[in-house]
């Protein structure tokens, strides 16, 4: 009989990682494992991790990313499930579904506001069988700096794929206009968490769902990650923050390279500042030469419109890219009823959401 219960996250390391490789069918290295679940700064100082266990054998987990979230002028806690794990041999069993429950109940218990997270199309019916409802589709905005590797990859055809890229490259990838970049704000690129940064989430919309973007989590999150490096920009009115993005360069599976801007937030959703910020980050981003840019806008609609028309990004979910793209969704699901009395975090205008 499958058993649904709490395990010490460090005892349990190896065996978790051996799971995830006959689940997934590819590795996890123990570093970026202990990074996500073991040095989180919101994890306990001997944390947990639920598991399915049959004859003292794990054969599912259900490790969360534990997280703090704005709710408008409240800080919540929130988790974030991921690589949700159960072996091949023991599919179909009703597993993923235990397990999800028993951390409905577990992180009840915690005093935890929410669920939200991003999952495929074999795991999202059985979030949505469980309370998870869809906030929004996750449209992904690309920028094509290399068009004729994307396309040749695409139709595995390197001459048709030249000859198309050039074309489009040509036609329609669209130029930075040099009048919108003239700004009196000053830019400044670190490859660390600057000092600067301490006040960033005074920059933030108060009115919305938003990560707490602590110094604490942000070194965290990009200083000690143990597999991609990560720069922030920033952007100052005199003495004052008023703009921050990170970006990162990350090389994909399919061999593709990624320019990503990662983060940002602008005080008072200032135009100006957003685009001298993007023009910034797409410069240092092309310095190493990706094969496109990506980034998420999908619930700021006025910045999605400076993207789209000023800086050349095409929608994920729009012809002839949707042919490339998969589409990606946000989920959520209350913990504690009284949150939704608070703020619906099932609108997608409620939310500020990057990658």
């Amino acid at each position: 009989m499958v058993e649904t219960k709490l395990v010490k996250h460090r005892e349990k390391r190896e065996e978790l990682l051996d799971l995830f490789r006959v689940s997934f069918g590819h590795d996890m290295s123990a570093e970026l494992w202990d990074w996500k679940y073991i040095q989180n700064p919101f994890v306990s100082a001997d944390p947990e991790v639920i598991v399915a266990v049959e004859n003292g054998k794990i054969v599912g987990a259900r490790p969360l990313l534990l997280a703090e979230m704005w709710l408008e002028d409240e800080k919540v806690k929130a988790a974030q499930p991921c690589d949700t794990m159960v072996h091949p041999e023991h599919r179909r069993e009703g597993i993923f579904s235990r397990m999800n429950q028993f951390a409905i109940e577990y992180f009840k218990q915690s005093g935890y506001a929410f669920f939200y997270n991003f999952p495929g199309p074999m795991s999202r019916p059985g979030y949505l069988k469980q309370g998870w409802k869809i906030v929004a589709i996750t449209e992904t905005l690309y920028r094509f700096i290399n068009p004729q590797k994307l396309i040749s990859y695409k139709l595995k055809n390197q001459f048709l794929g030249t000859g198309l890229g050039f074309f489009y490259d040509k036609l329609l990838n669209t130029r930075i206009k040099a009048s919108l970049l003239s700004s009196s704000f000053q830019v400044k690129v670190f490859d660390k968490f600057p000092g600067e940064l301490k006040e960033v989430d005074d920059l933030r919309d108060k009115s919305t769902i938003d990560l707490v973007r602590s110094e604490a989590y942000l070194r965290w999150r990009f200083d000690q990650h143990p597999e991609h490096s990560y720069k922030y920009i920033i952007a100052k009115k005199g003495d004052e923050l008023w703009g921050y993005a990170v970006i990162s360069v990350q090389e994909q599976i399919n061999g593709l390279v990624y320019g990503m801007i990662v983060d940002y937030v602008v005080k008072n959703k200032d135009i100006d500042c957003f685009r001298i910020l993007i023009n910034r980050c797409l410069n240092e981003l092309e310095k190493s030469e990706p094969d496109l840019v990506s980034v998420w806008a999908f619930s700021q609609p006025e910045f999605r419109k400076e993207l789209t028309k000023h800086f050349g990004f095409k929608s994920s979910s729009t012809f002839p890219y949707n042919r490339f793209f998969g589409k990606g969704y946000l989920v959520a699901r209350e913990i504690d009823e009284q949150v939704v009395e608070k703020i619906d975090i099932y609108d997608k205008k409620n939310w500020r959401v990057t990658y």
